[in-house]
């Protein structure tokens, strides 16, 4: 049976909700990630003046070349 274009307008509005539902979700979650990413930036920081240790790894790009061509030899 064909829809009317009531039906086919109530429809793409129901759609058209859910979508902005999940949009504002994922938003959200992307704010938390972000927030999260900069708690840990700074506790990593804190954690290398603290203790005097380098806990990230600065690799030049050379290493990085290096370290992918040796990657694959078994």
């Amino acid at each position: 049976m064909a829809k009317t274009p009531e039906q086919q307008i109530m429809e793409l509005e129901a759609k058209v909700t859910l979508l902005e539902k999940q949009k504002a979700h994922l938003e959200q979650q992307v704010n938390f990630t972000d927030k999260k990413a900069i708690i840990f930036d700074m506790l990593i920081d804190i954690a290398e003046k603290e203790y005097n240790i380098d806990i990230r790894k600065n690799s030049s790009p050379e290493q990085l070349s290096y370290l992918k061509k040796n990657k694959n030899k078994p």
